[in-house]
């Protein structure tokens, strides 16, 4: 399982957490998300929010939304990017595709 594939499990495994428990039970799974999302770039004010355990659990649910999508979105462009890369370093050189 690459990088993208695992954060993206990560991602889905806390939103049925989430979805089952409420934000509090994602616990330390949160600020991990939140990490991830700066290092790519996610807005700073909706994963602050995310973060914020004195904001209502609704809007921090409503934040995790934001971040996830926001997070899988870059993961998608950076995966579909690199497996460009990869095809034209595979092809012969001044071939036509």
């Amino acid at each position: 399982m690459n990088a993208t594939a695992a954060q993206l499990d990560r991602i889905i495994r806390m939103g049925e957490v989430i979805a089952r428990d409420g934000i509090a039970a994602a616990g330390i799974d949160v600020l991990l998300l939140a990490h991830d999302a700066r290092d790519h770039g996610v807005d700073e004010i909706v994963i602050d929010v995310l973060v914020d355990e004195a904001a209502p659990g609704v809007v921090r649910e409503r934040a995790f939304g934001r971040v996830a999508s926001a997070l899988i979105s870059t993961l998608d462009r950076r995966a579909t990017l690199s497996l460009g890369e990869a095809l034209e370093l595979s092809s012969p050189a001044g071939a036509m595709c």
